[in-house]
């Protein structure tokens, strides 16, 4: 996993937005959006979420904006598409999106952006109760209540929608600069639920409560899942409306609880054919193995140990160990913790990526590359874990190892979902040493516009257009750079 500087360096994101902004389920491309101040502004959603998304590499304690990991990812896909399916939308047309958020938060934002906060994940780790959460939101998307409220925040001035775009962008950039605190106060801008700007863009209204909830419930018994999960969830936060809006979680700010709605909540769930069946234990597994995985990266390494009892060797205590000594940093005793892993589990593709990435960030690149193989072998079409192993190859400094370096991060910037600026970096480099200077610059200038530097984007897009052939499609590619910064800055 790259899951480490991940909560100092943020990262999943909505990094096949950026390419096609107008694919399905995703917003609309800028063109498209209208010339009013909202409009613009929306326009930019999606390249922020890229932004925050997308920083993605590994995972430490105390940062804030958005996280991304295959394995996290993997499982938030075992538990979502069966709903997704069953709501009539593609699962890949949705971008499901962790924030490192200790408090516990769900939202639909920007057209179909999912996302979950590392607190909800850790609180509602049970698979029902996630599934809850994710039912409910899309109920949200089927909606139609995103649409609603940009319209209904049109009134607003696009200094404000700005703050909020900004606010986003201002998360990811600060950890991706190792700023916990910069990155806490981008986040809290965005969508702290505290201003009336997050509020326009993020609160719902009572009936739209109470409408996902019903819309929820039938996705659910579609897919045969039990809705006892959703209820635990809303009882949960039941009663913080008495708190003021300082000791509430957020996600309460932004979906108002009542009586009548947990009431309808309930009658309804009473009837589902699915009601007491409970969650399949491989889903309990996944879930669980999540959460382990999750409260050790974002917990300190000593608070982890302390909590562990030395003389369990089980699999999710094991886990927990491996990502504590590699924070200590203990490489050696993190290695051999992984290996047991790999002992009850010898074919699993996360355990080797973890392996990998705890050998590539000790140093030890060479020795990284093979676990990465393997995990690339188990799991093809991961883009995270094939841009580890493209920066484990670029460790080495060979000519060879630069050629398989670049097969494995092209593979990887394929991927629809993408594995964000960190990965186009790489393949810039790779580029740049098989000698393909052109190609490098152009990944250096859409690396450059993801994360929001026009400026320099423009000139290393000039810079690709001078050195590829003219008319071919990286010179348009880079032409098309150039003409949206000039444009952005008119």
């Amino acid at each position: 996993m790259t899951l480490r500087t991940a909560l100092r360096s943020a990262r999943r994101a909505v990094s096949a937005a950026a390419p096609d902004m107008s694919a399905p389920g995703r917003a609309p491309a800028p063109g498209r959006m209208g010339r009013s101040p909202l409009g613009r502004a929306l326009a930019l959603v999606p390249r922020a979420l890229a932004l925050a998304a997308a920083l993605a590499v590994p995972l430490p304690a105390a940062a804030a904006g958005f996280v991304r990991d295959a394995e996290i990812e993997h499982v938030l896909a075992k538990l979502s598409n069966p709903i997704f399916r069953a709501a009539g939308i593609a699962p890949d047309s949705v971008n499901i999106m962790i924030l490192d958020q200790p408090a516990p938060n769900a939202f639909v934002f920007a057209g179909r952006n999912m996302v979950f906060s590392t607190g909800m994940l850790r609180r509602y780790a049970k698979p029902d109760e996630l599934r809850g959460v994710i039912a409910h939101e899309t109920g949200h998307i089927t909606g139609g209540h995103l649409a609603r409220r940009e319209i209904a925040a049109g009134n607003l001035q696009g200094p404000a929608i700005a703050a909020l775009i900004l606010g986003i962008a201002a998360a990811a950039a600060a950890g991706a600069a190792g700023s916990s605190a910069g990155a806490g106060l981008g986040t809290g801008i965005a969508i702290g639920g505290q201003s009336a700007i997050s509020r326009a863009f993020l609160t719902y209204n009572r009936a739209e409560e109470s409408a996902a909830d019903q819309a929820g419930l039938t996705y659910l018994e579609r897919a045969g899942i039990d809705p006892s999960g959703m209820r635990r969830v809303l009882e949960g936060f039941r009663g913080q409306e008495v708190f003021s809006d300082r000791y509430r979680d957020p996600y309460t700010l932004t979906h108002p609880m009542s009586a009548d709605r947990l009431s309808a909540m309930e009658r309804r769930a009473a009837k589902s054919p699915a009601l007491g069946k409970g969650p399949e234990r491989e889903l309990v597994y996944w879930t669980e193995r999540m959460k382990a995985k999750l409260e050790a990266f974002i917990d300190t390494p000593s608070a982890t140990l302390s909590r562990l009892d030395p003389d369990d060797h089980s699999e999710l205590t094991t886990l927990r160990r491996a990502v504590a000594l590699h924070l200590s940093p203990d490489p050696d005793r993190a290695v051999k913790e992984v290996d047991r892993l790999l002992a009850i589990r010898p074919d699993d593709p996360y355990y080797e990526e973890l392996k990998g990435q705890i050998l590539l960030e000790s140093g030890r690149g060479a020795q990284a590359v093979a676990p990465y193989r393997r995990a690339v072998a188990l799991a093809p079409d991961e883009p995270l874990i094939l841009g580890g192993l493209g920066r484990a190859l670029l460790s080495i400094g060979t000519p060879q190892s630069d050629r398989e370096a670049l097969a494995a991060l092209e593979r990887g910037a394929r991927d629809s979902r993408g594995g964000g600026p960190g990965l186009l970096r790489d393949l810039a480099f790779a580029y740049a040493r098989t000698g393909q200077e052109g190609r490098a610059a152009l990944t250096t200038a859409e690396r450059l516009a993801m994360t929001g530097q026009g400026r320099d984007a423009r000139r290393m897009a000039e810079r690709a257009k001078d050195l590829l052939p003219h008319g071919s499609p990286e010179w348009l590619r880079a032409d098309d750079i150039v003409a949206s910064v000039e444009a952005a800055l008119r």
